[in-house]
């Protein structure tokens, strides 16, 4: 007997494409290779039984309506958050972060008022036994759950109904994992939205996000489709989970925000990574001399004040510390010099250090910018009703259940920046 494979579910994979906001529903090409998020598809349909009279069991069946639903899960993600972020909460354009010539801030802010513009998704899921797809993927539902052990995420999608049986895109491109750590995160309370970040909560034990039931389907007389012909917007639930030690500052959430009712602006904020290391070397405006470079204790010989970006390069070479393609240096004459760390010491932060004093005039200075993985919620919030004082790893803690709420003078309830080396979903 031939062997036939089976459709193994350790190698259904995902395949997801974003499609566009002016053809919501159109299906486009899956060429992102998704792997960071596990994905459960199920199908949906509403069914009609019919049964003649004087008759004991229904013999006539019609489907009415049919859809698809899903839950996405798994460790949240530096580049797989944006893909449920720019859903739930709006199509987002990146950024340059800073001076980086790579990294890319993804900044996503829900309006407080008027329609959310999504990215909706064509996603396939299968293996070459076989594969089934769904358009108009929609995130209804968004979250995440942090302890020092562990940092995931779940959602739940809505789509248009499931299509069995088709191809999977060829040649998709992998988007890159870049889990967030529970190791990298911060909790940041303060009593202004101008202060955000400012004050680190030093005795968070966790944290518990979930936005749900931000979009719904219309259903509409049509015979020309058995699902459902657009989304609306309905009013979402947003809480926010806050488990404290009891302790003095834990404690002082009761007399500070749940008693006197006021805001309370909160950040988690995970830094991950270097993603693009960069240092520059300014000289100012020298009119003559040398100067020189050092990087882990060896030292260039002399270069010269109007050196190109080139020459500083083939000098920075010469040190054993720095091989061949580890490093990439431009700038024009008498710079600034800005110098990319690559491959092996892509990642390796030790700070260049040099000296100026042979250069005629000028300002000679160095400074780092390196760029880093980031997943950056702000919220506003108020202060609920804490749960029973309980037991977490041996310390007595409490856990405040908050709502996101939409403050007057910040203009937002809630916002979130993702800095990745993603381009565009």
């Amino acid at each position: 007997m031939p062997w036939n494979p089976e459709r193994s579910t350790v190698n259904q994979r995902v395949q997801i494409g974003a499609e566009s906001n002016t053809a919501l529903g159109t299906v486009v090409a899956a060429s992102k290779l998704l792997e960071c998020f596990d994905w459960v598809f199920g199908l949906e349909a509403d069914i009609n039984l019919y049964r003649p009279t004087g008759h004991k069991y229904d013999n006539v069946q019609e489907e009415n309506t049919e859809w698809a639903s899903g839950t996405v899960g798994g460790n949240l993600d530096y580049n797989g958050a944006i893909y449920a972020l720019a859903s739930i909460w709006g199509a987002a354009t990146p950024v340059a972060h800073g001076a980086s010539a790579v990294a890319k801030d993804w900044i996503f802010t829900p309006p407080t008022s008027g329609s959310i513009v999504p990215q909706t998704y064509t996603i396939q899921q299968g293996d070459a036994v076989r594969a089934h797809q769904v358009s108009y993927v929609l995130f209804t539902d968004f979250g995440y759950k942090g302890t020092r052990k562990d940092f995931s995420m779940s959602g739940k999608v809505l789509t248009q109904p499931l299509v069995d049986g088709i191809t999977l895109t060829a040649s998709p491109t992998p988007v890159a994992i870049a889990p967030v750590v529970a190791k990298q995160a911060n909790v940041y309370m303060d009593t202004t939205s101008a202060a955000l970040g400012t004050t680190l909560m030093t005795r968070v034990l966790a944290i518990d996000f979930a936005m749900t039931s931000t979009y719904g389907p219309l259903w509409v007389l049509n015979r020309a489709t058995i699902g459902w012909t657009a989304h609306v917007d309905t009013v979402p639930s947003a809480k926010f989970k806050l488990k404290v030690e009891a302790d003095v500052n834990g404690m002082a959430l009761l007399p500070n925000y749940l008693q006197t009712g006021n805001t309370a602006y909160v950040r988690v904020q995970s830094q991950g990574n270097v993603i693009d290391n960069n240092q520059t070397v300014s000289l100012g405006a020298p009119s003559a001399g040398t100067f020189t470079l050092t990087y882990k204790g060896q030292t260039t010989a002399g270069i010269a004040f109007n050196a190109t970006g080139a020459t500083v390069q083939t000098a920075l070479l010469l040190l054993s510390t720095l091989p061949a393609g580890t490093i990439s240096v431009t700038g024009g004459a008498s710079g600034p010099y800005v110098i990319s760390m690559l491959t092996s010491l892509a990642t390796d932060t030790t700070a260049f250090t040099g000296n100026g004093a042979g250069l005629t005039g000028g300002t000679f200075l160095i400074t780092q910018t390196q760029a880093y993985n980031v997943f950056q919620h702000d919220m506003a919030l108020k202060i609920g009703k804490p749960a029973p004082f309980s037991d977490d790893q041996g310390v007595f803690a409490t856990e405040w259940e908050c709502t996101v709420v939409e403050d007057p003078t910040w203009a937002k309830a809630q916002t979130a920046t993702v800095t990745n080396l993603i381009t565009a979903l």
